[in-house]
Order: C-alpha cells, then sequence, then structure tokens
C-alpha cells in the first residue's frame, strides 16, 4: 500500500507541472479567470511581446507594448496638429447629462439627459440630435437654428461629471453615468464590477487607474488597454499591455498612456508558479487523502474476511 501510494503522489506532483505555465498544465488550471488573464504567463516579470507572438502567433500585430504605442501616438499627434485638429475628439456619448444654455434667454437654458435615440426635444428646434456630435458641432447647429428667432444668439454646451463615492474606498472620482460613459476599467479594483469615466481628452492611465484603488493582489505589470479600431471597431481591435512598475520605479513615463473614447483598462490578477503549486499541492493532498482511506479499508476488510475464515 505505502508503494503504490507514493508512486502515486509522485505521479500527481508530475501532474501538477510544478511551476509549467498554466496553458501547459495536466491536472489543474489557474483557479479563476483573472489568473487565467494573465497569458498564461507567471506575472511580477516584465512582460515578454516575443514570447508571447511565439506561443499565440494569432496575436501578433494585436499586442502592443506601452513604448511601442506611443511611437505611433507621437505620429498621430504630429499629423493632427499639422490638420490642427485634436487626436481623439470628445463627442456626446448616450447617456451624457448636458446643459445648453443660451445667456439671458432662461426659457432656453436646460438640462438633458441623452436618451438611448441621441435626441432630445429642444425649444424652437424640436427634435435635436446631441449624440455623437462633438460640443462645437452641437453649438454651431443650435446658434444656425435660434438665429431665426434671436438676434446673434449665445450658445453655451456643458457635460456634467457626477460625484460617486463607492462605500470602503477613500475619497471618489468624478465619473459620467454608466451608460454615457467612454472608458471602462474592470478587473482587479475594488470598485463595483466596473467603474466607468467619461472621455474630455485629458485621460491618461495613471490619471484613470488612481481613481480605481486597486488591491495588493492587482498586476500592475500586465495593465492592458483594450483599443477598438476607429474604421472597423465591431471586428478589429488592439491590445496596449502597459507595465506601472516600470512607471513608478523606473520613471518609464511611456507606461502612461493618452486613453482614447472607448477604451476598456483590464487590471489582471497577480499570481506566481509557487502560488499555483500549493494551491495544485493541496488539490493532491485531497486526492492522497482519499486514496489512504480507500487503501485502509481495503486491508481491513481483507483481514476482516482473513479472520472469519
Amino acid at each position: 500500500m505505502i508503494r503504490s501510494t507514493a508512486a502515486f503522489a509522485l505521479a500527481a506532483a508530475a501532474l501538477v507541472g510544478c511551476g509549467t505555465p498554466p496553458n501547459q498544465r495536466l491536472l489543474t488550471r489557474t483557479s479563476d479567470y483573472l489568473k487565467a488573464m494573465s497569458y498564461g504567463f507567471e506575472t511580477g516579470h516584465p512582460f515578454d511581446l516575443g514570447l508571447l507572438v511565439r506561443r499565440f502567433p494569432e496575436l501578433k500585430g494585436i499586442v502592443l507594448t506601452a513604448p511601442e504605442w506611443i511611437d505611433e501616438y507621437e505620429r498621430l499627434k504630429r499629423e493632427a496638429d499639422a490638420r490642427g485638429e485634436a487626436v481623439y475628439e470628445y463627442r456626446i456619448p448616450y447617456g451624457a447629462s448636458i446643459t445648453i444654455e443660451v445667456p439671458g434667454e432662461a426659457v432656453l437654458t436646460r438640462q438633458y439627459f441623452v436618451p438611448p435615440t441621441g435626441y432630445i426635444h429642444y425649444p424652437y428646434v424640436n427634435r435635436l440630435r446631441v449624440a455623437g456630435l462633438t460640443m462645437d458641432e452641437l453649438k454651431a447647429h443650435l446658434e444656425r437654428e435660434l438665429a431665426l428667432y434671436l438676434k446673434r444668439p449665445e450658445v453655451l454646451i456643458h457635460v456634467h461629471a457626477h460625484s460617486w463615492h463607492h462605500p470602503g474606498v477613500g475619497g471618489g472620482g468624478f465619473f459620467q453615468n454608466n451608460q454615457g460613459s467612454d472608458i471602462v476599467v474592470m478587473g482587479m479594483t475594488r470598485l463595483p464590477v466596473y467603474s466607468a469615466r467619461a472621455f474630455t481628452g485629458k485621460e491618461t492611465l495613471v490619471n484613470i487607474l488612481g481613481t480605481s484603488d486597486l488591491p495588493p493582489e492587482a498586476e500592475w505589470r500586465q495593465i492592458r488597454v483594450i483599443r477598438r479600431d476607429v474604421k472597423d471597431p465591431l471586428r478589429k481591435s488592439r491590445v496596449i499591455v502597459c507595465d506601472l512598475w516600470d512607471y513608478f520605479a523606473k520613471a518609464d513615463v511611456r507606461q502612461d498612456i493618452p486613453l482614447a473614447p472607448g477604451d476598456v483598462i483590464f487590471v489582471p490578477r497577480r499570481w506566481s508558479t509557487d502560488d499555483q503549486f500549493w494551491e495544485d499541492w493541496g488539490y493532491v493532498k485531497r486526492v492522497m487523502s482519499d486514496v489512504l482511506f480507500i487503501d485502509a479499508f481495503k486491508d481491513a476488510a481483507q483481514k476482516g474476511g482473513t479472520l472469519r475464515n
């Protein structure tokens, strides 16, 4: 019995993998999805894009590091500056809270929540499209419409942020209501399932995560920004991997990338093969305990049968 149990224990330990990456394990995998989202690598180390592409060739050209993205961003910014435009424009989202103000005309100053249709009803104009427009486009359109009734109308557009506080988290943050948000934070944060923030053109990764209160088990070296393709947003996207350890420890400011409308920030869970080994070893011990119990039961049964004979 002892020899069979020892052989089983050795086989189980071999199956555990003793630190092999989770996608190569024979017995178990990582214990939750947030660990599995670490691309199958032990976390806490610099992200290795070359290794990732060799292991998952389909991710070539989709995943890139923050410094690589900064090089691309600088090119886009030079081109936008030459056109006299911003790299990313703020467009009023569905669910946003806005105020349309016409100084001196109290009846024309009104606050709205942009409905799913994207249209609101405004005096003199009736059905007014709001969602998807920049504030300058909405301002210019309203001033043209109101010029039929007012002499030189001036229109001001205000997009409101709401102060939001989560119990147990120090301080608060200024967020759009979730339906009108352009930047979403998911994964290992102390906020509810996700938090959201309206895009204004000034958001960066550190700026957003600074209000998300990351717990100790968050993986700072593999924070991901999922960005949809502007021309084909429903079919194409990219993943920018940011290493905040390098940002804080090495002052690599390239890791604090500018964010774009529609970005989703995902914070994976930190884990190590050592943690995984002990988690798997607990599973092995439970199996071994069952085997020892069965062996002991068989021995007792055999001895009882011999005595009866």
